[in-house]
């Protein structure tokens, strides 16, 4: 099955004010669109913006806020919730089983701490950080040769990291639910806040952050 989402979760949330938190995230353009499942929001268009509270954490699903994530800096965006929520971990996910795109960021006390991301022409782009327990059970299955690290998820057939991608990111979600993100039934009826920006780029400098310069994401092929 492929799987496409491009989702934050920022752990021990228990209410937010949507309209707010957009607005303190510098995007003052958008409009109400109405409540929606996960199963949909999970992978939102580019214009749209998801915003919910799922078992005591809070999850926003949008491209525009988590392209800027897979680097060893904070984005622009992350700089304001690392301010917002200076207690919480920030995990930033994104997978697009189309171009086999898999990536994850997490911060911890306001730092980044891992991040991991790849695709299918381009292999693994950036590997930052000390792995996390949750990462442990898949490399431990995996071996290096060469330069690419492959892996033996069944003890015959080898894969490459692009392929693995999604169990990663499966097993980071765990971090926060305690449930594997293609196991946990329950993420994918409850209700998010729709929104939408009238178009791409239009957002305006978060309030808490100075002016940085956007380029087009490299993974932003499809």
């Amino acid at each position: 099955m492929g799987w496409k989402t491009a989702s934050l979760i920022i752990s021990n949330v228990t209410t937010v004010d949507a309209e707010k938190l957009l607005q303190e995230l510098g995007i003052e353009q958008f409009k109400k669109t109405g409540d929606e499942p996960y199963d949909v929001a999970i992978y939102p268009k580019e214009q749209q913006i998801f915003v919910g509270i799922y078992h005591q954490h809070l999850v926003i699903s949008s491209w525009q806020i988590t392209e800027l994530s897979f680097s060893k800096e904070l984005s622009k965006y992350e700089q304001v919730l690392t301010a917002l929520f200076p207690a919480s971990e920030i995990c930033t996910m994104q997978l697009h089983s189309g171009v086999n795109h898999w990536g994850y960021a997490l911060i911890k006390n306001g730092e980044k701490i891992r991040v991991r991301c790849g695709n299918a022409d381009e292999g693994t782009i950036i590997d930052f950080g000390e792995p996390l327990q949750e990462e442990l059970a898949l490399l431990s299955k995996s071996k290096l040769e060469g330069e690419k690290r492959m892996y033996y998820l069944d003890g015959k057939e080898p894969y490459e990291e692009c392929q693995v991608g999604e169990n990663f990111v499966a097993e980071i979600y765990k971090r926060y639910t305690g449930v594997n993100l293609f196991e946990d039934d329950g993420i994918f009826e409850f209700n998010l806040m729709g929104f939408e920006t009238p178009k791409p780029g239009s957002v305006k400098k978060p309030l808490s952050t100075s002016t940085l310069t956007t380029k087009k994401p490299w993974w932003k092929i499809w």
